[in-house]
């Protein structure tokens, strides 16, 4: 009898414990990052879960120079090693304005609601790993670089490649801009240097004078919104690219003079 009734009380604890442990599994904030945290999804519900906001208050470890927030991204990382990366300012109000947001309704999950499609939803997220590049400007454009090689395309190839023409309209400064934009898909650039574009593909744009943005591809293939490389402004042929991710609601991602383009 003895036996049987610490068996059942060993039982009755499990049942018990097994609860508590879900409820307390927690997501971290790491990288680079000069705070990292975690959170449990209780405290993910009462802040709301928007992943740009929980980035943002681990204060990402910025290099020097103007904008430099632009170059951070995010890998949002669930079970079974299933990973998404952002570009942080896709998800800021003030520039891309596409949220992502923890939800906790069944465990912790990302979902993207502007998104097309749930490529980009992540289920049982347990990391966000915060990264910022430290890419510079090429002495010959365009420079490609990947983990494995680099390729310079002419910017003159660019102007040969198939291409569309859209009109963005953004801020900046003071005031809003509209210009009319016509270049090849970043997507197809990328393609042409050799590397095979996947949706979540990372790429930072530098400008010959230094300054750089992030982007994934998955902006335009999830997100709806046209990544282009323009050659022609208004007309007037640049004689180095411009980045344009279309829909953002400041131009701080429109980087003018491209030299560089780095993916991961």
């Amino acid at each position: 009898m003895l036996l049987r009734v610490l068996a059942l009380s060993a039982a009755l604890l499990a049942g018990t414990v097994a609860p508590a442990d879900a409820s307390t599994r927690t997501v971290s904030v790491d990288g680079a990052v000069a705070t990292p945290a975690s959170y449990t999804a209780s405290q993910l519900k009462a802040l709301g879960g928007d992943l740009n906001t929980l980035v943002g208050a681990a204060a990402p470890v910025l290099p020097p120079g103007k904008n430099t927030a632009l170059r951070v991204t995010v890998t949002v990382t669930g079970s079974a090693h299933r990973a998404v990366t952002f570009a942080l300012a896709e998800l800021d109000p003030a520039f891309g304005n596409h949220p992502a947001v923890l939800t906790t309704d069944h465990g912790i999950d990302l979902v993207v609601r502007g998104d097309r499609d749930r490529s980009r939803s992540v289920r049982d997220v347990r990391e966000m790993r915060v990264a910022v590049s430290a890419a510079t400007a090429a002495e010959r454009a365009l420079r490609i670089t990947t983990a494995h090689r680099s390729v310079t395309l002419p910017p003159w190839l660019l102007t040969h490649l198939p291409s569309r023409a859209v009109t963005a309209s953004f801020g900046l400064g003071t005031g809003q801009q509209t210009h009319t934009e016509t270049g090849p898909s970043l997507a197809l650039v990328l393609r042409i240097a050799g590397v095979v574009p996947r949706a979540d593909t990372a790429v930072v744009a530098v400008g010959s004078d230094g300054y750089g943005a992030a982007v994934t591809l998955a902006e335009e293939r999830t997100g709806g919104r046209p990544l282009l490389l323009s050659t022609v402004e208004d007309g007037v042929p640049l004689d180095l690219p411009r980045l344009v991710p279309l829909g953002d609601v400041k131009g701080g991602r429109y980087v003018s003079g491209v030299t560089a383009l780095d993916v991961h």
